[in-house]
């Protein structure tokens, strides 16, 4: 039997997944009011814009150990209005899903770190007197933490900030043991993006890659113990990561109100 155990309950993933259908439900949420606001104000032409987006994620975690990625969805709303000459500035709100698999020699499990993040950016549009606009973006977001957990098969998960500094068991041979779980994630961000008008709206489509400065996220160590009693040999692997994840986003943009009309020559 193993020596590790604990008093500790694990919450279930069913309340994780509720908990993120409600991220998800929100996200929609804004998205559906974005598009019915736009819809009044697309015929405007505006210095200021906002949109709504869908995404596809990839992420995985810089560690010293090999992970798998892990692939998810997500989305937001964003506020954006030009700056100077060809460059704007756009605010984001954005739900995002991160993280990575490792397997073992016995079973698997996911590092899921969900959050809310909040991203500010300058963005560069290449050629912003044509119809058909190409942009180039880069700024920092801060991540608000929504859901952190690792997950083991399908029904087991727990959440990292309930178990710091106590084992918990991943197979007969390997625990895993929390050490230290930032409360948020700062990171850069590096994009390209194409925008091009459909109608009274423009559709968009951009891919970027993100990357946290908060190293580690999370702070841990595997313990795997191999033979019994005198013979037991320990080993302790620490698996210190951040985040990192590439979005493909595609969504729509619109004006915000009106620009002030140019005085008569």
């Amino acid at each position: 039997m193993s020596r590790f155990h604990s008093t500790h309950c694990f919450r279930p993933t069913t309340q994780i997944a509720e908990a993120r259908h409600g991220a998800l439900a929100l996200v929609c949420l804004g998205m559906a009011f974005v598009s019915l606001f736009g819809a009044r104000a697309a015929q405007a032409e505006s210095r200021y814009y906002g949109g709504a987006r869908l995404a596809v994620t990839v992420a995985d975690v810089k560690s010293e150990l090999e992970h798998d990625p892990r692939f998810g969805v997500g989305g937001g709303v964003f506020v954006a209005g030009h700056a100077w000459k060809e460059f704007d500035v756009r605010i984001e709100a954005n739900y995002v899903q991160k993280g990575a698999h490792i397997a073992f020699s016995r079973t698997a499990i996911e590092w899921q770190m969900d959050y809310l993040e909040v991203p500010v950016f300058l963005v560069w549009n290449i050629r912003p007197k044509t119809q058909t606009s190409v942009e180039l973006y880069a700024g920092a977001s801060y991540g608000f933490p929504l859901s952190r957990q690792v997950e083991q098969g399908d029904n087991l998960g727990y959440m990292l900030e309930d178990w710091i500094d106590t084992p918990f068991i991943i197979n007969p041979t390997t625990v895993l043991r929390i050490n230290e779980v930032e409360d948020a994630d700062l990171a850069f961000a590096l994009g390209i993006g194409l925008s091009v008008p459909v109608g009274q709206v423009n559709f968009l489509v951009d891919a970027r890659y993100t990357r946290s400065i908060t190293d580690p996220v999370v702070s841990a160590d595997y313990i795997r113990t191999i033979g019994d009693d005198d013979e037991a040999v320990t080993t302790v692997t620490n698996t210190d990561f951040s985040n990192r994840v590439f979005s493909f986003y595609f969504g729509f943009s619109f004006p915000f109100g009106s620009r002030t009309a140019p005085e008569p020559e």
